[in-house]
């Protein structure tokens, strides 16, 4: 039924644009002829010029990324003469929102770039073609397998990283001894948590992160022996791991009082920049904007929870490229050689070493630049830790109802139980209203 109504609203859309390109040559010519210019316009309507052909990729790449994906566009178009590859950048909610409605159009970009777990919104609304029939067997064994995004037998994006996942980032100017526990992590936040200017108010914080948004409770879940969904995709929030993960996160802002009372991914990330935060929960996609910002940068995993034993189990996904369904025949040819080559050894490689995120070819992992590189040693440490990010639509219902009863929980105006209790009864109704 999805795939149909996703055809007619197309199909609308290409008759309404058809329409009105139509009245607007028509309207052109006639204005052309009352201006004296009929003939030029009559042989700019009959003879087609020649035009370069245009790739559009759309992206959510953090700054540096953006830099250096420009230079592989540039090399690419130097040697395809009158190719022009233009870029647009969006958040990756406002990518995966904007996509889907141009796509749904009949429009959209050309390549679709972001993390794995957008390919089941993507496919099930048929926005995104399957790439095993595009591309021989042997091209994706080159992937680490966990890399490559599989949804109900197909093959949807291409990985030029993996990981994706979050971990303990720490300034080694200010953290001296690496912490075996969360009691020991904790205790090294309260001694890093200081008032440098005698008003009661702490300047420098021992942790930051993020605490808006629920992908920063995920490790925790696991930290405390749960997860968010089962097998069945069933949501699994209503659990003591759950609320376990909630109070451990509330009592580091209201009862440790180690990080600052709003840390949204801003703040944080300032804060660990200019020295004022001894440790921050990220991602790779931040390690080299904080060796730029000549912080002395340490990562490890997040320590084990004292109270279970665990490790904490950030989601692990890839990043990648898709191709638009809406992309023709005409033009498959060079989009698929655009994706290759934005996949490759070289291009991969500068990525790692650059800015320090990790690939998803497997022979990199023989590179010495690579496999000797402290940072990328403890990235690879925590992915290995990590759980892989369920590629299933429901997710994105999972998302939207732990968001605002998390929030409540460390703003102190709901209890971890009925935090819980809600989440579930909200994922359950998203999830049978996008089923039904």
């Amino acid at each position: 039924m999805r795939g149909s109504l996703a055809g007619r609203m197309r199909e609308a859309f290409r008759l309404r644009i058809h329409c009105t390109t139509v009245h607007t040559v028509i309207a052109a010519c006639v204005i052309a002829v009352a201006v004296g210019a009929f003939l030029p316009l009559l042989m700019g309507c009959g003879e087609k010029q020649k035009q370069p052909m245009e790739i559009v990729v759309w992206e959510q790449k953090d700054p540096e990324e953006q830099l250096l994906l420009r230079r592989h566009l540039d090399a690419f178009m130097e040697k395809h003469p009158g190719l022009v590859i233009s870029t647009l950048h969006f958040e990756t909610d406002q990518l995966h929102s904007q996509f889907q409605t141009a796509a749904l159009a009949g429009g959209g970009p050309d390549l679709v770039y972001g993390p794995s777990d957008k390919v089941g919104p993507y496919s099930v609304m048929g926005l995104i073609k399957p790439l095993e029939g595009l591309f021989d067997a042997s091209f994706f064994e080159l992937y680490e397998s966990s890399s490559v995004a599989v949804l109900d037998g197909h093959i949807y994006a291409v990985p030029d990283q993996i990981g994706n996942h979050l971990m303990l980032l720490y300034n080694k100017e200010l953290v001296t001894r690496v912490p075996g526990n969360s009691d020991e992590w904790i205790a090294i936040c309260r001694e890093n948590t200081v008032d440098l200017d005698g008003n009661g108010i702490p300047d420098r914080y021992g942790l930051v992160f993020n605490f808006n948004e629920p992908f920063w409770l995920i490790p925790f879940i696991g930290g405390f022996g749960g997860w968010v969904m089962n097998a069945d995709g069933a949501p699994t929030l209503n659990t003591e791991a759950v609320i376990g993960a909630l109070r451990f996160l509330a009592d580091l802002r209201n009862h440790h009082k180690v990080i600052p009372r709003e840390s949204n991914y801003e703040v944080s990330d300032t804060m660990f920049k200019q020295g004022m935060a001894a440790f921050i929960i990220n991602g790779p996609w931040s390690i080299k904007a904080y060796v730029k910002a000549g912080i002395d940068l340490g990562i490890i995993p997040l320590p084990v929870i004292t109270a279970t034993g665990r490790h904490p189990t950030p989601m692990v996904s890839s990043k990648g490229y898709s191709i638009n369904i809406n992309v023709d025949e005409a033009r498959l040819s060079i989009v698929k050689e655009l994706l290759v080559y934005l996949t490759s050894k070289e291009v991969q490689r500068e990525i790692a070493t650059e800015l320090l995120i990790l690939p998803s070819l497997k022979d990199l992992y023989q590179d010495q630049s690579i496999t000797q590189h402290e940072i990328l040693r403890g990235s690879l440490e925590q992915s290995k830790l990590g759980r892989p990010m369920p590629l299933v639509p429901e997710m994105r219902a999972i998302w939207d109802a732990i968001r605002p009863f998390y929030q409540s929980v460390l703003g102190g105006q709901m209890t971890p139980e009925d935090a819980a209790e809600q989440m579930q009864e909200r994922a359950e109704k998203k999830i049978a209203e996008m089923r039904g």
